[in-house]
């Protein structure tokens, strides 16, 4: 018995070695960020505070944690929160990172009492797949949906994934297509599906060394700024994707990202944006029919 204890240690201990680590930022250490595990200890000796909501966010790529600064501040000016970016090294597989940032969330849940309402996911490129799979585990563990994913410009598929993002992995999953032909989709994937500019290639992006990592990463750029107060990226509302322009859209007073859960928007939406921030144009770009 004693062997199969000691066994089965090595194991757990093997298990939380070949999980990502995290960055935790919260309004008081948002231009620090603490390294934590994703183990009750850890989270005990840093500056996580249970009380607030909870923000994952899944890189598309390991190495990829410089360009999500924006997002983070943005997401702590929105409101007072927990912000967990994984940092995935390469020897990490992406069933890995699934059931590492499933195993955080629930813990969140049973060891501090944090409701699932509280909690959103965050992915980019890749990770937004990703995001989908850790919140069905989520939803298999635990019985209830998670409320909201965000999803900037994924792919239209990983491979070695089985799982694609879907309506069914949250109450409300919501899209930013911003390089969809190239290293994003133009498939609709969320309850709402936004394209900005055509949601192919964005202002301002044709005169970098690479139109379609340009392309692509804006969507980190639109939604901190749809999180921001300086929001402005107001939408027409569309038919499908193959009609996305201000002539065959609908001018509404919705906002990319307004609501969010709560509001109960649906649908495709389209949205012309500036080559620079602050990106959003306002109603008066786009027509009425």
């Amino acid at each position: 018995m004693l062997f199969i204890d000691v066994l089965l240690g090595c194991l757990l201990l093997a298990a939380v070695d070949a999980a990502p680590e995290y960055l935790l930022y919260t309004r008081r250490n948002g231009s620090t960020p603490q390294r934590v595990r994703p183990e009750v200890e850890s989270l005990l000796r840093s500056s996580f505070y249970a009380l607030d909501p909870i923000v994952v966010y899944i890189p598309r790529i390991p190495g990829d944690g410089a360009k999500h600064l924006k997002l983070i501040a943005a997401l702590l000016e929105r409101e007072p929160c927990n912000v967990f970016a994984v940092q995935p090294d390469e020897k990490q597989s992406n069933s890995e990172i699934v059931d590492s940032v499933s195993g955080l969330l629930i813990m969140l849940h049973r060891q501090f009492n944090v409701p699932l309402k509280q909690k959103q996911l965050v992915g980019f490129g890749a990770g937004a797949h990703l995001a989908g799979a850790v919140a069905y585990l989520v939803q298999q563990q635990l019985g209830d949906p998670l409320p909201h994913i965000t999803a900037l410009d994924p792919p239209i598929a990983i491979d070695a994934l089985e799982h694609k993002l879907s309506t069914q992995d949250a109450v409300h999953v919501e899209v930013i297509h911003t390089n969809g032909q190239g290293l994003g989709t133009m498939v609709r994937l969320g309850d709402v599906d936004y394209y900005p500019n055509g949601g192919q290639q964005q202002p301002g992006c044709d005169e970098a060394a690479d139109p379609d990592s340009c392309s692509h990463e804006r969507a980190l750029e639109l939604a901190a700024e749809m999180w921001s107060p300086v929001n402005n990226l107001l939408c027409a509302q569309c038919v499908s994707e193959e009609q996305l322009s201000a002539s065959s859209c609908r001018w509404t007073l919705h906002r990319m990202g307004e609501g969010a859960a709560t509001s109960g928007a649906s649908g495709i939406y389209y949205l012309e944006t500036r080559s620079s921030a602050p990106f959003g144009k306002g109603a008066f770009h786009i027509s009425f029919l």
